[in-house]
């Protein structure tokens, strides 16, 4: 009888520790879903998954020495080919990593009717061909597309984009413009400064260039939003657009000099990216996706922008 009532009381002893063992004993929070990206202004924005701290070029250093001018036709996924030289690493030869561009002197300054038409020939064209944000909502070169060409003179830099858009939305001006289509210009006007740095700086300029929406009365804008000391509408920068048949848009700027404390020379390197935004909803307003020069564009990094070399002739 006793080795029955010890039997039992084990039996129950082990059914109330395994039931024990399914008993909540805290609740486990949930994992925070992921932190939605900051819409506020393109300025705050990490374009991409996964940013490399510095693209610098490590020794020995890159140096382009034939760059395409053709049109681009295809789809923004390529990047254009280019023969590469390597060089002893010295200052001079110095290249951050991504695209080496070049704008052309112009001895006769553009008329600003938002083509480059009467330049274009003198000077090179590029391909605005990495999709670097929201490469989800890009269906492909009809859905957005860009190629500019840039040159200057001893008063301005120009710069003229074309953008291939099956979709025309623009609903906003100011410093909330980068929600419609519009073109961005990134330039880093002191390399020998802080050509290493990964950081903004007060020589660090990010434009925003808006076409206009004429049928809601909104007019063509140049807006700047860094350096903060500067931000605001820049009536000093000229700015033309022109809208061909859909789905084509053009705009064509005039950034003087002047506003970035820059003496232009010829072999003068600035950092620089064109990138262009897309809104293809059009009561609404918000960048759905972004197409650039600059493979891992990190607005708060500039080593990741490129480079703009001024030359004399093509």
């Amino acid at each position: 009888m006793k080795k029955r009532m010890n039997l039992l009381i084990a039996t129950l002893f082990i059914a109330v520790l395994i039931v024990s063992c399914n008993l909540p004993l805290y609740n486990q929070p949930e994992e925070p879903a992921d932190a939605a990206p900051n819409l506020t202004l393109t300025a705050l924005f990490d374009t991409i998954e996964k940013i490399p701290a510095t693209i610098t070029p490590s020794a020995p250093t890159q140096q382009v020495t034939d760059i395409p001018t053709a049109e681009p036709t295809t789809a923004p996924t390529a990047v254009p080919t280019s023969t590469v030289v390597y060089l002893s690493p010295t200052p001079e030869v110095r290249q951050r990593g991504g695209t080496l561009m070049k704008a052309v002197y112009l001895s006769d300054a553009p008329v600003m009717d938002g083509t480059y038409a009467e330049w274009v020939d003198k000077t090179y064209k590029y391909a605005v061909p990495y999709v670097v944000w929201k490469k989800e909502n890009w269906k492909g070169a009809a859905d957005l597309e860009g190629a500019f060409a840039a040159a200057w003179d001893e008063d301005y830099l120009y710069i003229s984009v074309k953008v291939t858009d099956d979709v025309f939305a623009q609903n906003k001006s100011g410093e909330t413009l980068y929600l419609g289509d519009s073109v961005e210009i990134l330039i880093d006007t002191k390399l020998d400064n802080d050509f290493y740095s990964t950081t903004l700086s007060s020589d660090d300029f990010q434009f925003g260039v808006s076409p206009g929406n004429p049928a809601k009365g909104i007019s063509k804008e140049v807006y700047l939003w860094y350096p903060v000391s500067l931000k605001g509408s820049q009536s000093k920068v000229l700015v033309s657009s022109q809208f061909e048949i859909s789905p084509i848009y053009r705009v064509e700027i005039g950034i003087p000099w002047s506003l970035l404390e820059i003496t232009p020379t010829t072999g003068l390197h600035i950092g620089f990216a064109v990138s262009v935004s897309d809104n293809d909803t059009a009561g609404e307003n918000v960048q759905e996706t972004m197409i650039s020069t600059a493979q891992y564009r990190n607005l708060l990094d500039p080593t990741t922008w490129g480079e703009l070399v001024l030359v004399k002739s093509k």
